[in-house]
């Protein structure tokens, strides 16, 4: 092969790697680094919290939340962050999760954020959040799904008893989505419960 011919086509094979890596480097650079989420639920003390709450300025009560533990594990920051309530399912008398009417995907709750709690946030990497998926009340016989908005028409639906089963996704700008569910046992005593990773 002459000198010019091994020249040109050396140019050309630069020329095609070169083209390759701009059109490429990038797209793959960004899944490489882009951020990513990780849920967790279990015995962290986070994932189980009971605080008073006041109704009226002389009253106060008891209340216990289920959260699930959020954390971005890569560098990149997780933008525009929020969770939702994408299924719940309820066993039948042989014990197997069926269908319910729930058929929504309705935003949950950031823990702590007071006003804000329902708006979308950015997750540095290794901070932790806590997403509130349900929550008694030592005044009543109910459990509350922490879905903002409520839809009464699955009032039916929450003010049973017995074994749920929620599917919680989180998901954000740029961050592949992340399902994690919860098995709830509801007896109608606000302290009586069972929660565990479904």
């Amino acid at each position: 092969m002459s000198t010019e011919l091994s020249a040109v086509l050396n140019t050309f094979v630069g020329a095609v790697l070169g083209f390759a890596a701009a059109v490429f480097a990038e797209p793959l650079m960004r899944r490489l680094y882009r951020p990513k989420l990780e849920l967790e639920f279990g015995n962290d003390p986070g994932c189980r919290v009971r605080t008073p709450e006041q109704v009226e300025q002389d009253s106060t009560h008891e209340a216990d939340y289920i959260r699930i533990k959020v954390r971005n594990v890569k560098p990149a920051i997780a933008k525009n962050c929020s969770a939702y309530l994408v299924r719940v399912e309820k066993a039948d008398d042989s014990g197997e999760f069926e269908s319910t009417i729930y058929g929504d995907s309705i935003p949950l709750s950031w823990s702590c954020r007071g006003a804000q709690a329902y708006v979308p946030l950015n997750l540095p990497r290794g901070v932790v959040q806590f997403v509130d998926v349900v929550s008694t009340r030592s005044i009543s016989t109910y459990f509350k799904p922490e879905i903002k908005p409520y839809p009464f028409s699955y009032d039916i639906l929450f003010k049973q008893t017995g074994r749920f089963r929620f599917t919680v996704q989180v998901s954000g700008e740029n961050v592949k989505p992340v399902f994690i569910k919860i098995i709830f046992v509801w007896s109608g005593e606000w302290d009586k419960y069972e929660a565990s990773l479904g």
